[in-house]
Order: C-alpha cells, then structure tokens, then sequence
C-alpha cells in the first residue's frame, strides 16, 4: 500500500514528518516516512539552513502492530551550513522526539521495553519481549559529571561489594560498578576528566583511586563519617577503661520460682487444695414473683443487661447440675443444645465467669475472668508466672503464657511506681488491689554502662540530652582521668565541625597528638594522611547524604529483585530512575 499521510492515529508522528508509503510483510510491517520541513537546524552553530546536500536510508525499530514488528525506514536529509565560522560544514537532520542520535529503536519502544523489563525483573521480559515483536534496551553511557559523590555497596553482605557514583548537583546516580576495588574506580575516572570534586569515605581504595585518575579533583571527606571514626575511637577507650564507667540501674524479672526465693513447700498441689468430698448440695433455681418487671428507678437498658446476667447464670447452674450428675460434656451439649467449647468453660469454672463489657478503648479478653484470682494470689504473696499459669490452667484458662506475662509486667509495673502498702487499680476501677506492707519491690540490678552508649553520650551535644543523660555523662567524666580527656577532645572535634573551624583543626591534632590516649593519637594519625580532604570537609556544602540515599534504594531494589535478576539489571534500575 502505497500513501501519503501526516497524520495517523496508529502511528504518530511528530509534525513535520509524514507517512509515504507501508509495505505489510508476512512477519513484520515496513513503514516509509520522510520529513517534510524544507529547513533544518544546524546542532552547533542553531542556524537554519535549507541547502540540502544529499539523504541517505535509516532504519530503526518501532512498537509492534498485531504482533508484527513495525520497521521504520527513514528518509535522512544532510544540510549544508551557511554559517562561515560553523565548525560543522555538514549536518544532518535530527528526529529526537521520534528517535535519538545513533539509535536503532524508536523512544517509545525503548521506554515500553524498560517498563517492561523493570516490571518483571529480567529474565522473564527477556523472554516475553521477543514475543511481542520487541527486542531489549542497552544501558546508555553515563553522562559527564562535575561533582561526584563515590561510596561501596554490597551485593551480598561481606561478601561482595560493588561501588555507586552519584552526580551530586543531580541528586541522581550515573553508573554502577560490579565491585569496589581502586583499579574499577580508577578507569571509570580515567574516562571523565571533567570531574572537579570528589566526595567520598573515609576509605583508602577510593582515595587512592581520585588521587591517581582525577589528580585536578578537589577530595572531600564526609563529615558523618568523620564522626562516626570518632565516635570508634571513644568506644575504644570506653571498652580499656570500662571498669572504670559507672554502674546503671536495671529491674529485676520477678518471674522467679517460689523455691528460688526460700518458700518451701508451696507447690501447686499444696496451692490448689481439693476440698473434701461432700454430699452434693441441692440448687434450686428461683424466679421472681413478677418476672420481666422493670424496677422503678431502673434505666430500660440496665434492665435488660439484668435479664441476660439471670439467664447465663441460671444456664451456668445447669450445667454445673448435669456435671455433678454424672454427664459428659458431649451429652450435655445436647441437652442444653449449647456448643461443647461453652459446656466445657462452664464446667472447669468454679464460679460463675463474669461477663465484663469492654470499656471505651479496652478490648475484651480471655484472661478477664481469671485476674481476680491471679490478684488474690499476687496479694498473698505468689508473684511467679509460670506458678500462676499452672493455677489458672488447671482452672480452665484456655489461652496463652504471654498473655499472661504481659498482665503481670503491667502489675509489676504498677506495684512499683506504687510501691507497698499500697492500692493498686487495674482496668480502670474494675479490679484494686491492696499490696501488704511485707511484699516490697523487686530490687534492682546495677550493671556498667556500655562502652557503646557512652561514646554516643560523649559525641552528643550537651544541650540536647535530657537531665538522666547529663548526670550520666558527668559520673564517667568523674569516673576516671583520661576519660574527662576524651570528653573534651571529642567536644572540641564535634563542635569545631559543626561550626565549620577549619582554622582550629590543627591545634586540634597537637592535642590529640600530645594526649595519654592512644585512640586519639590513631585518630590524629588517618587525619594527617588525609589530611586535604578532612579540611575540605569543614568548608565544603557537599556531603555524602544523596549517595546514602542511592545506596537505600540499591537496597529496595535488591528485595524486589530477590532470586530473579543479576548486576545488569540492577545497573539498568538504578540509572533509569527520575531525578529526585
């Protein structure tokens, strides 16, 4: 079929070019399509031009049509520039929005063969797209950068690491590398002069590699990794000096057996006595003389709450009856044509089970109608879960030993704000109970503060801790000489940093040089090393924060990808992503 057409709902066009003939083919569809524009712009000087001096045949890939793929045969025109200081004396004709420079498939193929692969995680795209009549994208070449953000990632966790280069000024990153070694990043460098800046770790392979491949790069360490080599160091001389911290307070379980703490005799058959046989005694239910009369004074609502309580009691008292008879649960159930888990709990109870609505905010539960004998018992002195557990289960309780933990941490909790000899109040005003003076708090352990908290105490500013965690920091400044040093070394680093003093930093390393502590003369020692790039982090606005970032979403993507896809395909990921 042979036409010519601006315009086509099935192939768009951009304005300008037109459809001059298609050619439908057993496997595939040959679409002709030239410009019709008499001038072109010339890509380097801008200036129009409508000399032509010759045309030539491209063909590119486009979208498939009826599972055919549709070939593109374009009619390129060649101008010639007019402009006598153009630096271009021949050019040729640009479709960008159809189809870039050099490329063999059309924008709209590449961008539905990225979604597609991104979707399905890689090799399933690979085999659905040759079905589709579609072929797969190549990874264009990173574009030039200015300033550089470097930083490792890990393709499996101490095993194998790659490394990411963010363009700063983008917030965006521009390729990914399969590994992390000098020699890597030293090419990639090696290929863009352009680079003036470098922000990195402070690792030694990266700096090595700026320094060898991009010697024309400013070098800039990152100040949270500055602060993160101090804090290492504190922690280094918290963990030498740690008998020297001073000692924390820490509660004590009160889950301890009744043997451990000296009560002999007091198992859970000596608990739970069983009580005498005895004739059993008669229950006669009775009825009010006027049945289904609401008292006066007695709200409608109240009323009827009223009625149900009588008849689950009296359903209760039956099935107690029948048990005591002689019958099965299963048959009771029958009897009373009621389900075998009701029969069974009113059987096990030994009173009736209360039936308390829940309050406004509360949720109803399973162990409601035990607490009252789990506070009777922590009032006579049995203050053991796993004692109390055993109790209430043979009492019929049918859930859980956590859920019984966490009602007695609420109770020790609230028994040690309280203290003795005092009331509590559970559940709103549902439950209170009364603590003998004899049942005191669980004592307290005192063990040393961590060598990991009290560095992070010592690089905290002091305005910005709580009143606890100023009288923690004075009692290890007290506890010790050379720990008071390391205090005021690493305050004087944090506060020299973020008020940006690149001017005091070498009085800072004197003293650090000159101090007892060899942790800080460490640190002053990997500073004097990198020594440009630790001063230029004190001036410097850039930072490695966007590359932290690119290094969270290598993460994300690397569990969506999970088992499915390999390094191409998480490279192809994360240089196609939008600029944030």
């Amino acid at each position: 079929m042979n036409q010519t057409d601006s315009s086509s709902p099935f192939l768009p066009l951009p304005d300008g070019m037109v459809i001059a003939s298609v050619h439908a083919e057993t496997n595939r569809i040959v679409v002709h399509i030239a410009c019709s524009l008499p001038i072109a712009l010339c890509p380097a000087c801008g200036q129009p031009s409508e000399r032509i001096h010759e045309a030539y045949g491209r063909t590119v890939v486009d979208l498939p049509c009826g599972g055919r793929p549709v070939i593109l045969k374009l009619s390129v025109r060649k101008f010639v520039c007019r402009t006598a200081t153009c630096s271009r004396r021949i050019f040729t004709e640009r479709f960008s929005d159809l189809v870039l420079s050099y490329a063999r498939m059309t924008n709209r193929l590449s961008e539905t063969l990225q979604t597609l692969g991104f979707a399905t995680c890689g090799e399933l795209g690979e085999r659905l797209a040759p079905k589709l009549g579609m072929r797969a994208r190549a990874c264009p070449e990173p574009s030039s950068v200015r300033i550089l953000g470097i930083d490792d990632w890990s393709w499996k966790k101490g095993v194998t690491y790659g490394t990411i280069l963010v363009d700063l000024d983008l917030h965006k990153p521009i390729e990914l590398l399969p590994d992390r070694t000098a020699s890597t990043s030293e090419a990639w460098l090696r290929r863009h002069p352009e680079v003036e800046l470098v922000s990195r770790d402070r690792g030694g392979d990266y700096a090595a590699a700026a320094k060898k491949s991009a010697p024309q790069a400013q070098q800039v360490a990152d100040r949270f990794h500055l602060l993160q080599n101090l804090r290492e160091r504190l922690k280094e001389v918290m963990d030498r000096k740690q008998d020297c911290l001073p000692e924390v307070e820490e509660r004590a379980s009160d889950a301890i057996p009744a043997k451990a703490r000296g009560i002999k005799g007091q198992g859970i058959h000596e608990v739970v006595k069983p009580q005498a046989e005895r004739e059993p005694e008669k229950h006669y239910r009775t009825g009010s003389a006027s049945p289904n009369k609401r008292p006066e004074g007695m709200r409608y609502d109240d009323f009827q709450k009223q009625v149900r309580r009588d008849k689950r009691i009296a359903l209760y008292h039956d099935v107690r009856t029948l048990v005591e008879q002689g019958l099965s649960q299963r048959a009771i159930a029958r009897k009373l044509d009621l389900a075998r888990a009701t029969v069974s709990k009113l059987a096990q109870a030994e009173e009736y089970p209360e039936m308390h609505p829940p309050q406004r905010g509360e949720k109803w539960s399973i162990l409601n109608p035990y607490k009252s004998y789990i506070l009777d018992r922590w009032q006579q002195g049995c203050t053991n879960g796993v004692q109390l557990y055993d109790e209430i289960k043979a009492r019929g309780y049918p859930g859980s030993e956590a859920l019984l933990r966490m009602f007695l941490a609420d109770l020790r909790s609230k028994h040690r704000e309280a203290g003795s000899a005092s009331v509590l109040t559970l559940d709103g005003s549902r439950h209170t109970l009364e603590i003998p003076a004899d049942l005191l708090p669980k004592p307290c352990i005192k063990r040393r503060i961590s060598g990991t908290r009290a560095s992070w105490l010592f690089v905290s500013q002091p305005e910005k801790l709580d009143e606890k965690q100023q009288k923690s920091v004075e009692q290890i400044r007290k506890a010790h000489p050379d720990l008071e040093t390391a205090y005021q070394l690493g305050q004087a680093f944090v506060m020299m940093l973020a008020e940006r003093r690149e001017t005091d930093l070498d009085a800072w390393l004197i003293q650090a040089e000159h101090s007892n502590l060899p942790e800080f003369k460490k640190m002053a020692k990997g500073i004097h090393l990198d020594y440009a790039a630790v001063k230029a982090a004190f001036s410097s606005m850039w930072s490695q924060g966007p590359v932290e970032g690119a290094v969270n979403k290598i993460k994300m993507h690397k569990r969506l990808m999970y088992g499915r896809a390999h390094f191409k395909l998480l490279r192809l990921k994360m240089l196609h992503q939008k600029v944030s």
